[in-house]
């Protein structure tokens, strides 16, 4: 049973996240192949692809075959070969597509830049220590108030405070709803992802 068993490390996983190297072993399934071959199909640079084959020669899903001929090819390992499934392929680019989604939305989420809003009169006066500024501000609030109860209706000055506070906490509910929905929806779908194959890859060893 141990024999069966397929050991995905770390860097087998780090090495599956990136999209063009799961595109590159889809292609080696159906046969073994140059690297100018891949580097035609995939419409990457030479020293681009032979960068992800060294990557994934490293973690032991490639291999490449010195068979004593001019061009050197490359082939599946069986520990490759067990891993791209036609099923798994698909289920590899979403799951790598949406970690990446959810570190993104994550980075949004962590760099917005709130906005300031309008303090009142007794936030005003903790951030005063004379007693002379402290009495302006008490006197203009009261100032105020009578005004507003003066008026019998209309817009006051405080209410128009209130209104563009709550303003902008629905700018700021709206600028983030995005991100987070993003960052939700990519969770969930990590999750299924790694549900999926840990259902399909039931004999695997996962190891940090």
């Amino acid at each position: 049973m141990d024999e069966d068993k397929i050991i995905l490390d770390r860097k087998s996983f780090e090495a599956l996240a990136v999209d063009s190297r799961v595109k590159i072993l889809k292609s080696l399934k159906q046969r073994r192949k140059t690297l100018s071959e891949l580097a035609q199909e995939q419409k990457m640079s030479v020293s681009g692809v032979k960068e992800h084959l060294e990557t994934l020669e490293k973690v032991g899903l490639i291999e490449k075959k010195d068979d004593g001929h001019k061009w050197k090819y490359y082939d599946l390992t069986k520990k490759g070969s067990d891993i791209i499934g036609p099923r798994e392929i698909r289920v590899w680019i979403l799951l790598a597509t949406s970690i990446l989604a959810l570190l993104a939305s994550f980075t949004a989420i962590a760099t917005y830049d709130q906005p300031e809003v309008m303090t009142s009169a007794p936030a005003m006066m903790k951030n005063i220590d004379q007693p002379e500024q402290q009495f302006e501000v008490m006197v203009a609030a009261f100032d105020n108030t009578s005004d507003r109860l003066a008026s019998n209706g209309g817009p006051t000055a405080g209410s128009l405070d209130h209104e563009s506070a709550v303003e902008d906490k629905e700018k700021e509910t709206a600028d983030l709803s995005i991100p987070i929905l993003v960052a939700i929806v990519s969770f969930i779908t990590m999750l299924g992802c790694v549900f999926v194959l840990l259902i399909n890859r039931s004999k695997y060893s996962f190891h940090q």
